[in-house]
């Protein structure tokens, strides 16, 4: 019945937002939507498996006014499984600060943390099976 769920930032800059999740993540603009400046409104990112959605504050607002905000305020984290934890670490720390150092959680994951643009939590994860 279901298919997916594809998670749709509110970001206070679409542009911004694109070159942030090409340069952590790699994504690709598969589909975007210009703003009468020529600045993007909306625009969908995807590489294999993973998509997400990034919509300018104002435009969001106007399409849901339940979610009018006078600024963005993140209420969710985005959670990415990866491999190489420790070289994919190594090269974050030396591009953005890094909001929760390296930690072991009880569930058997190593992890952290950094914050894009607008503040949205970008939680990396790796499990290792013993």
């Amino acid at each position: 019945m279901y298919k997916n769920i594809t998670t749709n930032l509110m970001v206070a800059s679409v542009d911004a937002s694109v070159e942030f999740y090409q340069e952590v993540l790699g994504l690709e603009v598969v589909a975007s939507v210009p703003a009468k400046d020529q600045t993007l409104q909306f625009a969908i990112l995807a590489k294999e498996s993973l998509t997400l959605m990034l919509q300018e504050q104002s435009n969001l607002s106007e399409e849901y006014p339940i979610l009018t905000t006078e600024k963005i305020q993140p209420s969710i984290t985005l959670y990415i499984t990866i491999d190489n934890f420790e070289e994919f670490y190594a090269n974050a720390k030396t591009k953005y600060p890094i909001y929760t150092e390296p930690h072991a959680t009880f569930y058997g994951a190593k992890e952290f943390a950094i914050t894009d643009t607008d503040g949205y939590v970008l939680t990396f994860t790796e499990y290792k099976e013993d």
